[in-house]
């Protein structure tokens, strides 16, 4: 039965060692895409995008017209140690579809929860360039929230939500601003890369854990298999 147990053991943990260890070579793969994605030309976004994972992390460009009667103020979003909001606007681009671009950040009012920081917005046609992705971190919610409504603070970006609220096709994708623009917001995004990097040493830190315990459990197998071995020799007359 501890034989059993002793094999159990071993195989689970070099399973779970296995699994950290492919999930760090991934990561470590897809850091390295996106460090080449983010190098080339942006992309001309057209009106559809049909597999939001080809561009995710691509840098892309769309042109077209701001509708900030929608725009959406992400709560809970942290920069450079300090709580705020991300500005999510749609661009109306020329078939008439939305496509939601975080414009960039905006400090909380400490004594004022629910104030805006004042900032602005261009008239008329505009070009965006900045970084495509399938959508924004997603907090928990404790309580179903009632139906949202465009121009007021949200926990989470939804898209059916969004396009429920303001009967409008959305492209399933938000393009996070990198464009410099004197508009009062502030584009300092996070830092992707030390993210990855913290995650990859993370995986690493576990697999080796998960190896150490594997053989730990083989070093005691042979320790008391050796020892009960000896004490049950036969004694010789």
């Amino acid at each position: 039965m501890v034989t059993l147990l002793a094999l159990l053991g071993i195989v689970a943990t070099v399973l779970l060692g296995n699994w950290q260890r492919h999930k760090a070579a991934h990561r470590l793969e897809l850091q390295e895409r996106i460090e080449v994605a983010l190098k080339d030309a942006p992309i001309a976004l057209g009106d559809r995008v049909a597999d939001v994972g080809s561009l995710e992390w691509r840098r892309v460009k769309a042109q077209g017209v701001w509708q900030p009667q929608d725009v959406i103020y992400l709560d809970n979003r942290p920069s450079q140690g300090r709580v705020g909001f991300y500005v999510l606007m749609p661009l109306r681009l020329a078939s008439g579809q939305m496509l939601i671009v975080n414009r960039g950040w905006l400090p909380r009012d400490a004594a004022q929860r629910d104030h805006i920081a004042p900032y602005e917005t261009p008239r008329g046609p505009v070009e965006v360039v900045g970084v495509l992705h399938a959508n924004e971190d997603r907090f928990l919610e404790l309580a179903r929230a009632p139906a949202p409504k465009t121009g007021t603070i949200w926990e989470n970006f939804d898209f059916d939500a969004f396009a429920k609220a303001t009967g409008s096709i959305v492209l399933p994708c938000i393009v996070r601003q990198d464009d410099a623009q004197a508009d009062g917001l502030d584009r300092s995004w996070p830092d992707r890369g030390s993210a990855f990097e913290r995650q990859i040493e993370r995986n690493r830190g576990y697999a080796f854990q998960w190896y150490a315990m594997c053989a730990a459990i083989v070093a005691l197998s042979l320790f008391y298999g050796f020892r009960n071995a000896r004490h049950t020799r036969p004694i010789q007359s």
